[in-house]
């Protein structure tokens, strides 16, 4: 029997502080959900009516502010995943 050239990569093996990096970035992608659906829904009310409001202008900067939070957690899941998978 022949074996293998090329061994399988190892599994990645995750800390406990890995797993709550992951977690906590998953919590805080649920405010840019929650954004884009109140975004989705501002978009679809103006093509409906025509204009902007003016209220839906003064939302804008809480819609980045939950992208921000949003990037936040897709940096905290990344850096998570390459931690992993590093080789020790």
């Amino acid at each position: 029997m022949s074996e293998r050239e090329n061994p399988p990569p190892p599994v990645p093996t995750y800390t406990g502080g890995q797993i709550a990096l992951i977690l906590f970035g998953a919590l805080f992608l649920l405010p840019d959900l929650c954004s884009l659906v109140l975004a989705l829904g501002s978009v679809a009310d103006r093509i409906r009516k025509g204009y902007f409001d003016s209220v839906l202008q003064s939302l804008v900067p809480l819609w980045l502010i939950c992208f921000a939070i949003s990037a936040v957690g897709v940096a905290m899941i990344v850096t998570a995943r390459r931690r992993a998978r590093r080789p020790q």
